[in-house]
Formats: C-alpha cells, sequence, structure tokens
C-alpha cells in the first residue's frame, strides 16, 4: 500500500488525464469544464492583482498618493 502522500502526488498526475476524458465524453461536459477554469482563472487573476497592488504599496513612498480632501470652512 503506498503511503498517503504518494497517492496524493499520483492524484495530482492523472488529474489532467481524467479531465481530458470527462471534457471529450460529451460537448457540454467540456463547455463546464472550460466555463469553470475561466471562473478560476479570472478569480485568481483579480486576487493576483489586488495582492500584487498590495505589495507594490508597501514599497512606494507614503506621500506620492492622493491626499485627503481638504475640511470645509
Amino acid at each position: 500500500m503506498q503511503s498517503l502522500p504518494m497517492q496524493f502526488v499520483q492524484s495530482i498526475l492523472d488529474m489532467p488525464g481524467k479531465f481530458v476524458d470527462i471534457a471529450l465524453a460529451d460537448p457540454l461536459s467540456a463547455v463546464l469544464i472550460l466555463i469553470g477554469a475561466v471562473l478560476v482563472g479570472g478569480a485568481s487573476a483579480v486576487f493576483g492583482y489586488l495582492t500584487l497592488g498590495a505589495a507594490a504599496s508597501l514599497f512606494i513612498r507614503p506621500g506620492s498618493g492622493r491626499s485627503p480632501p481638504r475640511e470645509a470652512q
């Protein structure tokens, strides 16, 4: 019997082949897999963009951004 980490690695390696088998079984399955990939990829891209922006703001000078609005007198 294989250890749990080896089973996990093997299942990750087998996953692309199983996705291809499922996508080729039915046109609707292929469309659903494509839509899922676009949604996950889009969410990951937005999160990555926000994370990079937050990390970049750590290194930008504090006074280089917008100043707060002046108070009305």
